[in-house]
């Protein structure tokens, strides 16, 4: 079903240019998930590279269920080389609703092709029906990463960063917090999040296993 997804790709980014990126995500494989892809120069990203952060959460709050959600909009996002860029993602669906897989457009935001306003009428919007718009002042939403490393890695210091002091010196309860947004935002669905965690978080695997159980207390 997918398949049929691939010759999109290509329509997309011949609408909009080389400024362009647009994949196809297999959420099913999710440690091989983009099968489609142009303008990979823009993130580094190749057909075979995993998804993304965002992705995980949408997998984990199953926000895509929602009968009058087929799309998310006009939201920031960061590649691993800090370049900025102007995201949507399509939900694709099955006869049950379930999502099965996403079509991802990041408009790069650059001096040369810059974004002064969020776009809302790129030739592509009519395929964003019941769709949900982030503002123009929203943060970074998406982290585009080439590695499941990459994505573990920038959703641990993204969690920590909010606590504005360094790990060292942050406490259980404060760790135990960042574990439980973790969760919510379905890093854990990764193989090896746990021990990348407990590296970053410098405690013990035993540990995250422990802020795990506790959810339904905290």
């Amino acid at each position: 079903m997918l398949n049929l997804y691939i010759p999109l790709v290509d329509f997309i980014a011949d609408i909009i240019g080389s400024h362009c990126e647009v994949l196809l995500h297999d959420i099913v494989d999710v440690e091989n998930s983009v099968i489609a892809i142009r303008n990979g120069y823009i993130s580094g990203r190749y057909i075979g590279c995993p998804l993304t952060d965002l992705g995980f959460k949408l997998l984990e709050n199953k926000s895509y269920l929602s009968e009058n959600q087929n799309a998310l909009v006009n939201y920031r996002s960061r590649t691993d080389s800090g370049e900025n860029l102007i995201s949507s993602t399509y939900y694709i669906k099955d006869e049950k609703g379930e999502m099965i897989g996403m079509i991802c457009v990041n408009i790069l935001n650059s001096q040369e092709h810059q974004i002064n306003e969020i776009p809302t009428n790129l030739p592509l919007a009519a395929l964003f029906n019941n769709v949900v718009r982030i503002q123009e002042n929203q943060a970074v939403t998406e982290s585009l990463s080439t590695s499941l490393d990459n994505v573990v890695d920038d959703a641990v210091r993204n969690s920590v960063a909010k606590f504005m002091i360094p790990v060292e010196r942050m406490s259980s309860e404060e760790k135990s917090t960042i574990v439980q947004e973790l969760r919510e935002n379905g890093i854990f669905k990764i193989k090896g999040a746990i021990t990348k965690v407990a590296t970053i978080l410098k405690t013990s695997e035993s540990t995250i296993y422990r802020y795990l159980s506790n959810r339904a207390v905290l």
